[in-house]
């Protein structure tokens, strides 16, 4: 009895000193908060912001889409105006894009999000928007610079970090979460304006798992009844460049335009059916499918094609199955092999083949690592493919974070055969420009050439192919290795094509 009371005065000992403790550390914090609010324009002018109204311009990097993964990278370029009403809560956003395969500004698009609502228009039609539309808003709302003070200040699990030099200045770190999100907010250790936020987040694509984005302000300038704002924003991206944005006008508590906010009661009814069956907002895409086998195409005896935004090649072997790329999510691969399991009862994936680094093409990766399966991937991208079969996934356990296995990766650095007879592969290195980083998958047996991302339609409406020149390489490529009697080609984004129709375009 008497050890029981010594031990519960212990335990009630400690938990006072904690709590007494962190009652002055989290006052200290709030007090840099405040002064940094102070720094801003202070608690009434920043309370009182009724509207900003933000027209700017900028770049973002294509980081799954260049030639390598290091860079350097293509860029997209966008001009964007927003509005956003404080007050009621709701975004009004115009935005065009220009970039490496549209030569003039697309037409405008314009996001609208009101009333937990998102809606998209362009020109006169109106359809539904994504719930991840309402997610990244409620962000906006509680991160952007007019708000992040706040937040910070207002979080329970408020901490002071370690100082640190960000540009070479001295700052005050404060530590807090949201929605489970670890943020760091990096305070300037003489204008008190933050400098950099720090977020370890979920890429919600399932590819990459945590991922670390930091974002870092700028060009600051003295507005309306003496706001400071940062008017550039650049967000790095896992160490690597992500994007620049840069408001060019900026107008605060402008009046709102009630009929820009108008969203029409069939968008409405369109993104409540949409929102039912989509993912809660901050959890991975496409964790959950299925994939119906209406969607196999027969390309030749033993070959097909398994139609969706990256197309799967599956191959017959005697001794079993050859899967073509491991796309798009590890959600998606379990579609994937649900699919041929349901298909091709009995009948085991023995390899799964990966022909580019460019992260849709590998983005499901890791659910076949996790069930063991060899992986057949061009020497260079082992590099990546290592990376994603490394990366942590606390925000959004996978099959392979849950049952850790190494990866089994078949590095292929020249011409490599796959299997026997008929239905045997032959995996070919471009060794390219463009299709540096890619290689052909070619069938003698089948007479079918697969083409990774080499060869592409043109959007609809216009004739041949996307970048000839990548089409130019797939050629060169099997003219190197004494490739004949090719008839039909197929690839990630090609359905099945006579190559006649292929050279004839090159012919042009």
């Amino acid at each position: 009895m008497r050890t029981i009371k010594f031990l519960t005065v212990a335990v009630l000992t400690s938990i006072g000193l904690s709590v007494s403790a962190q009652a002055p550390d989290r006052a200290a914090v709030s007090a840099l908060l405040t002064q940094s609010i102070a720094a801003m324009g202070g608690e009434t002018r920043l309370t009182s912001l009724s509207s900003l109204t933000l027209d700017g311009i900028g770049h973002y990097w294509a980081l799954e889409q260049s030639e390598r993964p290091e860079g350097p990278f293509l860029a997209i370029y966008r001009q964007r105006v927003e509005v956003r009403d404080l007050v009621n809560k709701r975004r009004w956003a115009q935005s065009q894009q220009r970039f490496w395969s549209a030569a003039q500004w697309t037409a405008p698009s314009v996001t609208v999000i009101a009333n937990g609502v998102a809606a998209r228009q362009a020109g006169t039609r109106w359809g539904p928007g994504s719930p991840n539309d309402v997610a990244d808003f409620d962000e906006t709302l509680a991160l952007a610079p007019e708000r992040l003070l706040f937040t910070a200040r207002a979080a329970v699990d408020l901490r002071k970090g370690a100082d640190a030099t960000v540009q070479r200045m001295r700052h005050d770190v404060v530590t807090f979460t949201r929605n489970g999100q670890k943020l760091k907010l990096f305070l300037n250790g003489y204008t008190h304006l933050p400098t950099q936020l720090e977020i370890v987040k979920d890429d919600r694509f399932g590819i990459w798992g945590d991922v670390t984005e930091r974002r870092l302000y700028s060009f600051w300038t003295r507005e309306a009844g003496g706001l400071m704002y940062p008017r550039q924003t650049t967000t790095q991206w896992n160490e690597l460049p992500f994007s620049d944005e840069t408001v060019l006008a900026l107008t605060v508590d402008a009046p709102i335009d009630e009929t820009k906010f108008a969203i029409p009661d069939d968008a409405k009814a369109a993104f409540a059916k949409l929102a039912v069956s989509a993912p809660p907002p901050g959890a991975p895409l496409m964790a959950n499918l299925t994939v119906d086998e209406a969607r196999m195409t027969q390309v030749a005896p033993d070959v097909w094609q398994i139609a969706g935004g990256f197309n799967v090649g599956v191959v017959k072997q005697p001794d079993g199955l050859i899967v073509i790329e491991g796309t798009t999510s590890g959600g998606y691969s379990k579609a994937i092999v649900t699919l041929l399991e349901k298909k091709f009862p009995g009948v085991a994936i023995k390899a799964v083949v990966t022909t580019s680094d460019a992260w849709p093409h590998v983005g499901g990766i890791r659910e076949y690592i996790a069930n063991g399966k060899p992986i057949y991937a061009l020497d260079l991208n082992v590099s990546i493919l290592s990376h994603i079969a490394e990366s942590p996934r606390t925000f959004s356990p996978d099959t392979l974070s849950k049952a850790p296995r190494p990866p089994v990766f078949k590095p292929v650095a020249a011409k490599t055969t796959l299997g026997s007879g008929e239905t045997r592969i032959e995996l070919i290195p471009v060794r390219g420009e463009m299709g540096e980083r890619m290689m052909l998958a070619w069938l003698p047996g089948r007479s079918v050439l697969y083409s990774s991302d080499l060869i592409q339609p043109n959007r609809p409406g216009v004739p041949g192919f996307f970048m000839i020149g990548m089409v130019a390489e797939v050629d060169a490529a099997v003219q190197r290795e004494g490739v004949t009697g090719i008839q039909t080609v197929f690839g990630m984004h090609l359905p099945p094509t006579p190559w006649t129709t292929v050279q004839d375009a090159l012919k042009k």
